[in-house]
């Protein structure tokens, strides 16, 4: 069984999902922001601020005079944090005010909307601009103030320039980063759902197969599943250990109660024949039967019994059944249907599968009323390529909570109490199904009855005597 059926159902998934969409979105914004930080929108800002700059300075200008201006300028030159320059020239070219050493060349590059681009060339007596160099890009507009001074403004956009080409490679590097983590996000939330389904169904396979001796696999250490892997392995050693101890318990009692029982039966038969002398020996024989069936079981899940597996016709071993309780079964009026496919040959103990296939039809005979309905069958599932025994009856049936409980060893439900029989008979057919590599399964009946019990073993055609 899958603990996460679908990987697009896992909550890792649906995490990573998230996620990576709120990383997504973040190169999405990233992205316009790229596109938005070009030249235009560079040139853009800076005649924004250069024409508000102008029209101060004409404002300026028309209400003060010249002086006005220069003081202006020499302000605006000596404030902090200023990235404006300035060259203030009369109608005959005379420098008068500025941080700009010469007008520029009349082949300077025409922008857009009144704009030039120049090179800079800062004056001598600008010392705190030394550190940008001599030369650098800017961009100007000129203003003229009537017919007598021309002013030109220009701000450099090195500075621009270098911030937006950061923003532009922090945003490429942030884009690539998120484009990783996403994809890392969505690998290692399939790799938790790989590791969980794989975990499940290893745990799965040993509580199907109760085969205590099968471990998880683990490939690696360094990752909290290879820890939990490793904590359940050691669960599992423990668990094994302790049902063995109680096994071995019990085999021992078995063993070692049943001569102590076989003297006391051989001194209950010399006894003179009285009543108390045949119940004793049936609950003597009771006994007997306990113990021999225990360490059967044991004996069969010990593997011990493969040295009698042959090539062996199944359908014949199940008409040998029927024939032993046919007279049961027509003595109880019990009304019998049978479905046998011939020749379903199979690598097993015919023994065993005797004992297994009366065990379950004896079941079925002892807990279905007079006039009632067995119905037995053996096909072959081609698609499962294996053998499928079942046993329908209309009896007394179990109730579902229970059904898990059937194969234990010594339980019997409520309802079968009153009958004869010791609780060890399905948990025989259980060790002899998981001999031969097979599954049991109790169900409601497929009869149309209000009560019953189908039971079904699948014994796979390959494989049986591995």
């Amino acid at each position: 069984m899958r603990a996460i059926q679908a990987y697009t159902k896992s909550s890792s998934f649906i995490v990573s999902f998230i996620f990576t969409s709120l990383l997504l979105l973040g190169v999405g914004f990233n992205t316009y922001v790229l596109t938005v930080a070009n030249d235009d929108l560079l040139i853009s800002e800076t005649q924004a601020a250069i024409s508000a700059d102008i029209g101060g300075f004409r404002s300026l200008y028309t209400a003060a005079g010249r002086s006005a201006v220069i003081q202006a300028l020499e302000d605006r030159i000596n404030s902090i944090n200023n990235g404006f320059l300035y060259y203030l020239k009369d109608n005959n070219g005379r420098y008068i005010a500025g941080n700009l050493a010469t007008w520029p060349d009349s082949d300077v590059v025409p922008i857009k909307n009144g704009l030039l681009e120049i090179e800079v060339d800062m004056r001598p007596d600008q010392g705190r601009f030394a550190s940008r160099g001599q030369q650098e890009t800017a961009i100007a507009m000129v203003m003229e103030f009537g017919n007598k001074d021309t002013l030109l403004i220009a701000r450099s956009v090195q500075d621009i320039e270098f911030a937006v080409k950061l923003a532009r490679t922090s945003s490429s590097i942030l884009i690539v980063i998120v484009c990783i983590i996403s994809i890392l996000s969505i690998v290692v939330a399939y790799y938790v759902v790989s590791r969980i389904n794989l975990i499940s169904e290893t745990a799965d396979e040993i509580i199907s197969t109760g085969n205590l001796n099968d471990r998880l696999y683990v490939d690696s250490s360094w990752d909290d599943l290879s820890k939990l892997t490793l904590a359940l392995n050691r669960m599992l050693e423990k668990i094994q250990q302790s049902v063995n101890n109680i096994q071995s318990v019990s085999d021992s009692i078995a063993h070692d109660l049943r001569t102590p029982l076989t003297r006391l039966k051989s001194h209950i038969e010399q006894l003179p024949n009285q009543d108390d002398k045949y119940a004793l020996i049936e609950e003597c024989d009771k006994l007997l039967d306990i113990f021999n069936s225990l360490l059967r079981i044991t004996d069969i899940e010990s593997s011990a019994k493969r040295s009698g597996f042959e090539q062996t016709d199944i359908s014949m071993v199940v008409e040998d059944v029927i024939d032993l309780y046919q007279p049961i079964i027509e003595d109880k009026a019990i009304k019998l249907g049978t479905t046998i496919e011939p020749n379903l040959m199979l690598h097993s103990d015919k023994n065993l599968l005797f004992q297994a296939f009366a065990n379950v039809l004896d079941n079925a005979v002892k807990f279905t009323p007079a006039n009632g309905t067995i119905n037995i069958s053996i096909t072959q599932d081609k698609h499962l390529n294996a053998y499928k025994f079942s046993v329908d009856d209309s009896g007394i049936g179990v109730n579902e909570e229970v059904i898990d409980k059937l194969t234990e060893r010594f339980y019997r439900e409520d309802k079968s109490r009153t009958a004869s029989g010791n609780g060890l008979g399905l948990s025989l057919v259980s060790a002899i199904v998981s001999l031969h590599n097979g599954e049991i399964v109790f169900s409601k009946t497929h009869i149309d009855t209000p009560s019953g019990l189908c039971c079904t073993f699948t014994l796979p055609v390959e494989g049986s005597a591995k």
